[in-house]
């Protein structure tokens, strides 16, 4: 996928404050409708972007994510309790942001991650897992132990566990958003 110059600098340039601005109101989620607002807008943002650059995987990704915060705006889901799955959501929409610049590829959204997303839609609250058959073992592991964890990260507990395992599967911005 070819971008002109002056395309691929806009793209560079706006996706990666909207992915900053994503995982710094992550780090301590905030249930206040402005905040949910404000996530909701730069993922919906990273939809637009994505489209209009042809990325179809990322387009997916950030489209999935902007649901989940739908409902987080209707009250049906809390913001805490989906920080972990967007975060990984987050992470994939900047893998394949580089992709896109570095290359000119366009990376399928990955599979765990976009289970992990229409999981907090099927049951809001109380997300359901993914098939862990469909992804990684390491991956699934991860997620479930993200899943699990999201009340406490949400109250601000650090979990070292989760802080390693992040590590270990290459995911340094949400092993730094769990310090």
């Amino acid at each position: 996928m070819l971008l002109d110059d002056s395309l691929r600098a806009e793209f560079a340039a706006e996706s990666e404050e909207h992915l900053d601005a994503i995982e710094a109101a992550l780090v301590h989620p905030s249930e206040e409708r402005p905040a949910i607002d404000a996530l909701f807008r730069a993922f919906h943002s990273l939809k637009g972007m994505s489209d209009a650059v042809g990325a179809v995987g990322m387009k997916a990704l950030a489209h999935r994510a902007e649901d989940a915060l739908g409902l987080a705006r209707q009250g049906k889901l809390r913001v805490g309790a989906a920080a972990p799955a967007l975060l990984l959501a987050a992470d994939a929409l900047r893998a394949a942001r580089l992709a896109l610049l570095d290359r000119g590829a366009d990376p399928p959204a990955p599979p765990h991650v976009l289970a992990a997303l229409p999981a907090l839609l099927a049951a809001p609250g109380t997300p359901a897992l993914p098939d862990a058959g469909q992804a990684d073992p390491l991956l699934a592991t991860l997620l479930s132990m993200l899943l699990e964890a999201a009340p406490r990260l949400a109250e601000g507990s650090s979990e070292p566990a989760l802080q390693a395992a992040a590590t270990g599967m290459g995911l340094p911005r949400l092993a730094g958003a769990l310090h």
